[in-house]
């Protein structure tokens, strides 16, 4: 079993440091809680006991090690479990009991795919395995099929299929898969679920009209390497089979890494890093991040951004990393579940309550699988705590107090709420100093310089908004609107891509340096003599990147086109 052990430190090594905020992303998009209705209304579809079970465990997730220590222990079970159902047992067919296990790993790659499908297929082949061990009677095994589809749905495949693997009886074998089959056929009438979802798994991926087939096909696996270790293996030599095994066992661990990469999709797994830095506020580690690797994405550009504002960085340091235009600011609005959550962190942090609820709400209503987010009723609560609506705050609250990490804080928000201390709290005194006050508008994201100058001009102390306010007109190249929103904080700050957009917009009127005001004089002036030098001669965007690529120039001249 030494190589089972080095395949579950695999598993975590992976998910602990390569795939560590996949595992984040995971836990942020459900709400487990310990209830007795949560428990009913989860397993009241077939593989619903499975799914609950994955959502146990998914609540730990929170933390990444953990996390990546339950994902080794699950897939390098199935690995364990299937080996233990074999009726014959030598190297070559430990080394294929692997197989299984693999296909789960891949599938669990994918963001979208549910840790309960890989319980599923634990449950039904811990049933095999008792099945086996105790040897029951055709009858018990028989009863047992339909009732594995409801603790496991359709991942019951590979009980039913190696049912009589020790001990061949073609008409239970035929009678297995029959009742397997009549499961979903009659569950449609049942369970109000398509004839796909209840033959394919209702919880095994996010999306529920996508087939989930990994771990159907994992199972289909399991079970033929069940079937294949209940042959004659005694004319088979014990050195063959070692040096088959060890071949095998080879090529799998050569092979193992890039399969699993392949499964991979690193661009989204950046997204989520941002993501998870700006969830938690770690704006130092999200600036050092975008240092390491330009983001290159709205989502991640938009994160960058607010991690530089909140240190106060954007106006001296936005330009030295890759801009798509006001996007990468502040995002438009799309329909899902992923990007509405970073873009109302920037809202929120703005002072922008309403807008930062909205993006919240509709990104928990996206999720596709009608789950709902822990993390979301968190931000939810406080912006109805903020705006005074309190019962529906409480409602929020309450659900929360039903979890294992978030209980603490909906008991402590409660009892300030009762005391009338809710603002108290420093996070939400802070945002409620920021919000807008007596204002009736509507929200208009065409004329965001508006609404931004709005929160600065009600309070000038909200820097956040200030440098916002300068950055959505430097992305937007409307050097005269900057100009005007500018001079009402001159006197306060002149960061370094202030000072160029001032260079550029003064040689745009002026012939010369002279009566250049005394605050743009300086090295500035003899590097923007190059860049225009260097333009007007047709340098290439290529050379120009390596000298002009941190300043405001560049990006005016070459980017959001």
């Amino acid at each position: 079993m030494a190589f089972s052990a080095l395949f579950a430190v695999a598993v975590f090594c992976f998910y602990c440091f390569q795939y560590r905020y996949h595992v984040a992303y995971q836990e942020q998009y459900q709400l487990f809680e310990w209830t007795a209705g949560y428990f009913a209304s989860v397993c009241s579809v077939p593989g619903g006991f499975a799914d609950w079970c994955g959502r146990f465990l998914v609540q730990f997730f929170i933390q990444a090690p953990a996390g990546a220590l339950i994902y080794a222990l699950l897939i390098a079970g199935v690995q364990i479990l299937c080996f233990l159902t074999f009726r014959s047992r030598n190297l070559l067919l430990y080394a294929l009991s692997f197989i299984p296990a693999i296909l789960l790993w891949i599938f669990c790659c994918n963001e979208s795919s549910l840790i309960g499908a890989v319980v599923a297929v634990i449950l039904s082949l811990s049933a095999l395995h008792a099945s086996f061990s105790f040897k029951l009677n055709p009858v018990l095994r028989l009863v047992a099929v339909p009732v594995l589809y409801m603790l496991c749905g359709p991942a019951a495949l590979v009980y039913a299929l190696a049912i009589c693997a020790d001990g061949f009886r073609p008409g239970v074998l035929a009678c297995s898969i029959l009742l397997l089959a009549a499961c979903p056929l009659a569950g449609q009438f049942i369970f109000h679920r398509t004839l796909l979802q209840l033959s394919t798994g209702v919880h095994y991926f996010r999306f529920p009209f996508v087939v989930a087939w990994m771990p159907l096909i994992a199972s289909a696996v399991a079970a033929v390497l069940c079937w294949l270790s209940s042959l004659d293996w005694s004319g088979v030599r014990t050195s063959t089979s070692n040096w088959l095994g060890w071949g095998v066992a080879m090529v799998f661990a050569a092979a193992i890494p890039s399969v699993v990469q392949a499964g991979c999709d690193f661009r989204k797994e950046e997204s989520m890093k941002y993501d998870f830095l700006v969830r938690y506020h770690l704006w130092n580690r999200t600036i050092d991040a975008a240092a390491h690797r330009q983001p290159g994405s709205p989502m991640t550009v938009s994160s960058l951004n607010l991690a530089l504002a909140m240190n106060s960085q954007l106006g001296e340091h936005q330009f030295e990393f890759f801009q798509n235009g006001p996007d990468g600011l502040l995002p438009g609005f799309v329909r899902d579940f992923t990007s509405p959550l970073p873009t109302a962190e920037a809202y929120w942090n703005l002072g922008m309550v309403n807008t930062a609820q909205r993006y919240t709400f509709e990104a928990q209503e996206a999720i596709p699988d009608q789950q709902k987010s822990a993390r979301c009723y968190r931000r939810l609560a406080q912006t109805n705590i903020i705006n005074g609506d309190l019962d529906v705050a409480r409602k929020y609250l309450d659900a929360l107090d039903n979890t294992l990490f978030y209980r603490r804080w909906a008991q402590d928000m409660c009892q300030a709420i009762e005391s009338g201390k809710a603002l108290d709290n420093p996070e939400l005194k802070h945002i409620s100093e920021l919000r807008l006050r007596d204002h009736d508008f509507l929200f208009s994201e065409t004329e965001m310089d508006s609404m931004i100058g709005l929160l600065m001009l009600e309070n000038h102390s909200n820097s956040v908004a200030v440098q916002y306010l300068m950055s959505w007109c430097l992305l937007k190249k409307d050097l005269e609107r900057f100009e005007q929103c500018f001079s009402l904080v001159r006197g306060t700050m002149m960061n370094k891509s202030y000072q160029e957009a001032l260079l550029l917009l003064w040689a745009s009127t002026h012939d010369g340096v002279d009566g250049m005001p005394l605050d743009l004089q300086g090295p500035n002036v003899s590097r923007f003599g190059s860049f225009i030098e260097a333009y007007q001669a047709g340098t290439s965007e290529e050379e120009m990147q390596k000298k002009f690529g941190d300043t405001y120039w560049f990006y005016y001249f070459y980017r959001y086109k």
